[in-house]
Parts: C-alpha cells; structure tokens; sequence
C-alpha cells in the first residue's frame, strides 16, 4: 500500500471517534450568526408560530370580531374565540391598587360544551398589556406567584359564563386605552381605560 494511500486511511479513522463531537457543536451553533443557539429555541420558534396563526386569524376576522354570531354580552371589548363557540369579553379594566385589574367573562354561545383554557403559568410572556411598544406583563406577589385567578381548564357548557382575571402594572400616565394579549383569544386592540 502506497504512502498517501495509507496516510488517508489513518487521517479516516482517526477522524471517526471526533465526528460525534463535530455534529454535537455544529448542531449547536446558528448557521447563520455563528453563534451559538439559544437553548429555548424550539420555545421561541412554537411561539412564534402561535403569534404568527393568531395575527392571520385576526386579519380574517378584522372587520366583525363576532362574524360567526356572538351574542351581545356586556363588556368594553368582544372576540370570538377562533375555532370554538365561546366568546370572550374584556368586561372591566380598572386602575386600582397602584395597578390595572382586567376582569374578563368567557361566555359558551353554542349548544355543546366547549374546552376553555387560560393558563399564563406555561406561557407568562404571552400574556401582556401593551401600550404603544412596552408590554406589561402579568404581576407578580413576593413569592413569585401570579397575581391573577388560577388558570382555567374545563369544559363550559351552553349558555354559561366562566371568568377570570389578572393584575398587571399600571399604565403610564395618560394612558387612554391599551392592547390585550390573552391566549388563545385574539388580541383585543385599543381597550378603553375606565374611568372611576
């Protein structure tokens, strides 16, 4: 066997037991900033996609947030749940202990039960008022534990009304009215601020 012949062979199989190594860091790196990936990537990456699905259901519905037949419910600010009968409506916001207390009502408009969730302990970051660009997000007590009612997982029957609510940070002063994110419903855009 010639010399770059078995020069090739050794490079090979010295290589091999470094490979896994190789394809461990380079499936850790950003192919294209170079740097390496952040570890909730696939988080953000899901999230994403989610916002991306509820600003194209938005845009479809932009015109009538009720366009498939909500019943008139008392409250500032209406939006049908996307792919459900349920309804959800923005019915308080009020500024009060140094903070902006949303109370919303979840309301079945259908004739078969349907599945309600609000559940801002595995998604905190998708849970905001926005004003202008700053995003505020659900408070927090001493303890770290929302300050807001427990999550929501059940089945609401027909004609009934669930509700939940949520204590965020003031708004800066001036504030007029203001953005809610609340998955899985639409944002409502442009919530007046109530008045005492």
């Amino acid at each position: 066997m010639d010399a770059p012949r078995l020069f090739s062979i050794l490079l090979v199989v010295a290589a091999v037991p470094l490979m896994p190594i190789a394809a461990q860091a380079a499936l850790q790196q950003d192919p294209v900033g170079n740097r390496p990936l952040d570890p909730e990537y696939a988080d953000q990456r899901e999230r994403e996609v989610r916002d991306q699905r509820r600003k194209e259901q938005e845009a479809l519905h932009a015109a009538d947030a009720c366009e498939f037949g909500c019943v008139e419910h008392e409250g500032l600010q209406t939006r049908a749940i996307p792919g459900t009968t349920l309804v959800a409506v923005v019915h308080q916001a009020k500024l009060e202990d140094d903070g902006l207390t949303l109370r919303l009502r979840f309301y079945n408009d259908g004739a078969e039960p349907a599945r309600l969730t609000i559940d801002p302990t595995t998604d905190y970051e998708s849970f905001f008022v926005q004003v202008g660009r700053e995003k505020l997000f659900i408070r927090k007590d001493e303890d770290g534990e929302l300050d807001a009612k427990d999550p929501l997982a059940l089945d609401l029957k027909p004609d009934k009304m669930e509700s939940w609510w949520a204590k965020f940070p003031a708004p800066p002063d001036g504030t007029e009215s203001f953005h809610l994110e609340i998955p899985p419903v639409a944002t409502f855009r442009s919530v007046p601020l109530e008045d005492d």
